[in-house]
């Protein structure tokens, strides 16, 4: 006889299951980018005379990885049975995201991106020559790194219905 309760979920909050997955990435996405761009932009203005922007945003992004792992487990795609397995296997996704986003911070900032970008909206103020690794910067960067950890997070995490038939199958025979 099938058993008729709910499965428990596996998400921090049962009502985040009645959320889309793309509205629960988002959420989660921008909580972990929040917090990474508040301490980025800390360590930008502490540290941008000692580093390139690139290295800042590799130290800063590298920590948030696992943030962003908990925050994708408990809002997104439900916490797993085995959670080191998981960090792990997500690991990848999270450096080659770091070197993507430090990659692209050092190059918008040596090509002076928020003064080229503030300079063509007409939004630059007085003194303002150089800007070089901003908060315009920290956005793109953000925005790039965002739409690629939404790819490729997903094609990792999501449970496909159709493979779990598939390994049923096979299993059978």
């Amino acid at each position: 006889m099938a058993s008729t309760t709910t499965p428990k979920s596996r998400l921090f909050h049962p009502l985040l299951d009645d959320v889309p997955l793309p509205i629960r990435f988002v959420i989660s996405g921008v909580t972990g980018n929040a917090i990474f761009l508040m301490v980025y932009n800390m360590a930008l203005g502490a540290l941008k005379e000692f580093y390139d922007a690139g290295i800042i945003f590799s130290v800063v992004q590298f920590g948030c990885i696992i943030l962003n792992h908990f925050l994708n487990v408990g809002i997104v795609f439900g916490w797993p049975d085995n959670y080191f397995a998981s960090l792990l296997s997500n690991m990848p996704v999270g450096l080659t995201s770091l070197a993507l986003g430090a990659w692209l911070a050092g190059t918008l900032e040596r090509t002076n991106f928020d003064f080229l970008v503030k300079n063509a909206l007409g939004m630059l103020e007085e003194g303002e020559e150089e800007l070089a690794g901003g908060l315009l910067s920290s956005i793109a960067v953000m925005a790039v790194t965002g739409v690629y950890n939404y790819v490729v997070l997903n094609a990792i995490n999501s449970k496909s219905d159709d493979g779990d038939e598939e390994k049923k199958k096979k299993k059978e025979l």
